[in-house]
């Protein structure tokens, strides 16, 4: 996106302090449109870490919330991220082998933490929309898909899906990878 904001940096060699206000526009996250970002970020001395507390603004009905801390010095990032409404057109970089014209909106927590080198998401998230599924050549749409993420693995089980005349399928499986890399997927679909 194009940013635009102010940043303070004091005493970089004695006694650091910085912080930023940036507004980011048409903010992206692996492609997927997120609208525009507000985010503050400060450097806190006590615990020697970046606080981020930003939102993404995509509309009234489309916020995602992102609060948390990344620490160079602990080699650590917690970041807890509030899905309100929010596009879940991103899917499509991680998932483009199988899924794409991702029209999907979720709402729940996850949690993008653990170690900068192995770096984790867990959480869940409850989505409504539609995505088109190559090898199948068929679109589904979907009213409430839960997805459960814990370390190396996005599941889902026994989620109700929708073909275009509303048959029924049940999507079970899950996305795996290794600390948000080298994903792989096992999806089963039952119509």
């Amino acid at each position: 996106g194009k940013a635009s904001g102010k940043a303070i940096i004091k005493s970089l060699f004695n006694d650091p302090d910085a912080y930023a206000q940036l507004d980011v526009k048409e903010f992206t996250f692996e492609n997927g449109p997120l609208g525009v970002l507000h985010a503050g970020v400060n450097f806190n001395k006590e615990l020697e870490q970046i606080d981020i507390h930003a939102v993404a603004d995509d509309g009234p009905e489309h916020q995602t919330l992102i609060n948390g801390y990344v620490s160079p010095k602990r080699n650590y990032i917690d970041l807890g991220i509030d899905a309100q409404g929010t596009s879940m057109k991103f899917l499509e970089n991680f998932c483009g082998s199988f899924m794409n014209q991702v029209e999907a909106w979720g709402d729940g927590h996850l949690n993008v933490v653990g170690d900068l080198k192995n770096i984790n998401l867990v959480g869940d998230l409850t989505a409504h929309g539609k995505v088109h599924l190559k090898q199948l050549n068929t679109d589904y749409t979907f009213d409430a898909l839960h997805a459960h993420a814990i370390p190396d693995d996005i599941l889902i089980e026994n989620d109700t899906i929708f073909d275009r005349n509303r048959n029924i399928a049940i999507l079970s499986g899950g996305i795996h990878h290794k600390h948000l890399t080298r994903l792989s997927y096992d999806l089963d679909i039952k119509a």
